[in-house]
């Protein structure tokens, strides 16, 4: 009867030490979130703009933030003036994908709510693997890698274009030259073109070049 109680205190802690060693792997894996005091603000909505989907986080940079507020004086106006609304989706797009620094990881892409959901996945990989490829992990605030931050968007010409997008032509789609800077030129890109088609009750961002 002693010995059958040894192996079975024996196997009692051993069962205890794979438990408490795969909760030690879970939370190496899957750290718990941070306490209200110390959460990561990365996915806390500030505000939204419920009837286009747009929503503005917590984490925003104040450059982004006050271009938010006016993206939701265009889109609260009747008639919506739509070369108004192209451009400050376009501002609104480089201020959050160009501007690496506020972001927590190498996933965390910026500007995806402005694109069109027919190339969203594609625009996601590309950047998981381009841009953001680099990007450390600063869920905890600990990262010390220099990350560029948009200052301000200098100028977005916009025009009127007809664009075919698979099957879909948009006689009225917008074509924004656009050119911005950063706090410190890290050699990022500084110009782009950027075409928006209508989607649904929104426009959306279907190609840059």
């Amino acid at each position: 009867m002693k010995k059958r109680k040894i192996r079975l205190d024996r196997v009692l802690i051993a069962l205890a030490v794979v438990i408490l060693l795969g909760i030690a792997i879970w939370l190496c894996f899957f750290p718990p979130a941070k306490s209200s005091e110390g959460q990561n603000v990365q996915d806390e909505v500030e505000s939204n703009i419920d009837k286009y989907g747009y929503v503005l986080k917590k984490n925003q940079t104040e450059l982004f933030k006050n271009q938010f507020k006016e993206l939701e004086n265009i889109l609260n106006q009747d008639p919506v003036d739509e070369e108004a609304y192209a451009v400050a989706l376009t501002k609104l797009f480089i201020e959050d994908f160009y501007n690496l620094d506020n972001k927590a990881t190498s996933t965390d892409i910026g500007g995806v709510q402005f694109v069109h959901s027919q190339v969203r996945d594609n625009f996601i990989l590309n950047a998981s693997s381009t841009m953001y490829a680099h990007v450390e992990n600063n869920v905890y605030g600990d990262r010390v890698q220099t990350l560029p931050k948009v200052k301000e968007v200098l100028e977005a010409n916009i025009s009127k274009v007809s664009f075919t997008y698979g099957e879909t032509i948009d006689d009225a789609a917008y074509e924004i030259k656009a050119k911005w800077s950063y706090e410190e030129d890290l050699g990022y890109d500084t110009e782009k073109t950027f075409v928006f088609v209508h989607e649904d009750n929104k426009l959306s961002l279907v190609e840059m070049k």
